[in-house]
């Protein structure tokens, strides 16, 4: 069982807690890295809005936001032991339990965030890897959120294809996708944590990044890095994940109501978050950054680089053979 996987010394770290026995009203823990000035900050605080409207006041949401409560694996090791009762584990880790699941961040696989709704729905895809989840780690997604689309950011660089990339030191999420994606950029995969990357950056530790718009935006590396390559290689989404235990608790009817106030909040915060990329480019202009748009041709040879260092990583490996096509086939089926 997956659940005798989990370190022995981040269990007994824990304060584990057994949902109680609400009586009468009940009160969700929600845990999360994000801002609340990020989109999907000011997103689960319109569902927290919602949700107390929505069941009449039977449920509250009770918000812990900017990692208060750890990193996004410490509060996934939280909702396996009901200290808490909701949060937004990456793909990467719930992949720790359904392997499948890292698809999401596989780069060039999706033309659009639709295009993880559509899996996310589908029975054959996200219905099974929901009922797995379930089965072994007692979570359930109950809904999905938008990250944004990953691009490149350099310093005196500005590279047009996978060959421009090669000795690059691009800092990369230390998990095997991210590193897969990363290597087929044709870049050299360096892992930092992100909270001493503006650092790295500035010390040349890496000679450059990947990541959303409002996130670099917001980390300001245009102070350190002249160059942002439209590479648009990865749409980034996670799952907002309960703890079923805790899910039991509520009636069917409240159950129903915080999946509509859950789907009403997000698709707020990518409202939110498509509006701010969309902004982005012209004020990184502003800051002095020079925005390199890939022709297409130039595009198509980052996108087969990329799908083919996932396929080689993946396919018949984690994932079973042939998974990775029958899911670029699903996207590109409208």
């Amino acid at each position: 069982m997956f659940l005798k996987k989990i370190a022995t010394s981040a269990v007994l770290a824990m304060s584990v807690a057994v949902p109680q026995a609400f009586a009468q009203d009940i009160t969700l823990k929600l845990g999360y890295v994000d801002k609340p000035t990020e989109p999907r900050g000011m997103g689960f605080a319109r569902f927290a809005e919602l949700v107390p409207d929505y069941t009449d006041g039977r449920v509250a949401v009770e918000l812990f936001d900017s990692g208060h409560l750890g990193n996004d694996r410490e509060m996934f090791s939280q909702l396996l032991t009901g200290a808490i009762d909701m949060g937004k584990p990456s793909y990467p880790i719930l992949s720790d339990v359904v392997p499948e699941m890292s698809v999401f961040l596989a780069g060039y696989f999706f033309d659009s965030y639709d295009d993880h709704l559509r899996l996310i729905a589908a029975p054959e895809f996200g219905g099974d890897w929901n009922a797995r989840l379930l089965d072994e780690a007692q979570l359930r997604i109950i809904g999905n959120s938008y990250q944004g689309v990953r691009n490149v950011t350099l310093n005196g660089i500005q590279p047009r294809s996978p060959a421009d990339m090669a000795g690059i030191k691009l800092r990369a999420v230390p998990n095997p996708m991210a590193l897969a994606v990363v290597s087929g950029l044709g870049a050299n995969p360096t892992p930092v944590p992100f909270p001493e990357l503006f650092q790295s950056l500035s010390q040349n530790v890496v000679d450059g990044q990947e990541n959303p718009l409002p996130t670099i935006w917001a980390n300001k590396f245009y102070e350190v890095q002249d160059t942002l390559v439209r590479t648009d290689h990865q749409i980034a989404s996670a799952p907002v994940v309960v703890n079923d235990a805790s899910w039991q608790q509520l009636s069917v009817k409240d159950q129903e109501a915080i999946t509509r106030a859950l789907t009403e909040a997000m698709d707020y915060a990518q409202e939110l978050g498509v509006e701010m990329e969309a902004g982005l480019i012209e004020q990184l202009q502003e800051q002095g950054m020079t925005i390199v748009e890939l022709t297409d041709e130039e595009k198509a040879a980052f996108i087969a680089s990329v799908q083919a260092s996932v396929i080689e990583t993946f396919d018949g490996e984690a994932w079973p053979a042939g998974f990775a096509q029958s899911v670029i086939d699903f996207a590109a089926a409208e």
